[in-house]
């Protein structure tokens, strides 16, 4: 080894404590580097996650706003919804009531009309006689203007021209055009309308103390049962006669019945 040599080594020597404090002082720099950019990078992300939180925290704060808002206008729609639909069952409400007092006019009305309608049935009773109370004393009108073409005869037979035969007459046949109105005879009370093939249409009148009095060979017919007929009222008109009593003619089959026994009208016409 040279003197140079020994010369560095022995600066070398001469300063190793500088040289030892130098090397210390980077390591230190070093550390101190690392640690402050650690720390650095730490902060920002901290800082990052504290702006991702913010940001979540807005996102949510205007996502509730948005709810609530949303519920605001559904509740105050709802409650318009409610308000309106209390008002419409209201009003339904009001117009079934006004419509039920209307049947119940209606009804009220109905049942006075009824009522009067039956109290001026009841009329013929109570003006005319105040009751149905016929007797073999009283007398009856004729019905129809005409000449009798088959009399009663119930003890004897008559000859009938169309059946070409004798036979017995309960009631009596009194000539009548077709269309003649004809009128009740006493006041009574309609009891049947009926039809048959020998008499056609047929009313029979109630008159009181087992009397009644039978009309046949009618065509319109005014009255019904129930009807209470004032004497001279109409019962209906004359229709064409049933084909047993074709040869005959348009006439009125007049009988009137004691119970169910048949009677002679002329012993009471007038």
């Amino acid at each position: 080894m040279n003197s140079r040599d020994n010369n560095l080594l022995q600066k070398i020597k001469d300063n190793a404590f500088y040289v030892a404090l130098g090397v210390g002082l980077l390591a230190v720099l070093a550390v101190v580097g690392v640690y402050t950019a650690r720390r650095d990078g730490d902060q920002l992300a901290s800082n990052d996650v504290d702006l991702n939180r913010a940001s979540d925290y807005s996102a949510i704060t205007t996502e509730e706003q948005r709810v609530e808002e949303t519920n605001g206008r559904t509740a105050n729609q709802t409650g318009t919804e409610k308000r309106t639909t209390v008002t419409t069952t209201e009003k339904i409400t009001t117009e079934e009531k006004t419509e039920e007092k209307t049947t119940e006019a209606d009804t009220e009305e109905q049942a006075t009309t009824e009522a009067v309608t039956e109290e001026q049935q009841q009329i013929p009773v109570t003006a005319d006689a105040g009751e149905l109370n016929f007797t073999s004393e009283k007398t009856i009108s004729w019905p129809v203007n005409g000449e009798v073409i088959l009399p009663y005869s119930m003890e004897t037979t008559v000859y009938f021209k169309t059946l070409n035969q004798y036979q017995c007459n309960p009631g009596m046949l009194i000539a009548a055009g077709n269309g003649t109105t004809v009128k009740n005879a006493f006041l009574g009370k309609v009891t049947k309308v009926t039809s048959d093939n020998m008499y056609g249409n047929m009313v029979t009148l109630y008159i009181g103390n087992d009397y009644s009095i039978v009309y046949g060979q009618l065509d319109t017919i005014y009255v019904k049962e129930g009807d209470f007929v004032r004497a001279g009222e109409s019962i209906g008109t004359i229709g064409n006669p049933t084909d047993s009593f074709a040869e005959e003619g348009s006439h009125l089959f007049f009988q009137m019945l004691q119970g169910e026994e048949a009677i002679d009208p002329l012993l009471f016409i007038e």
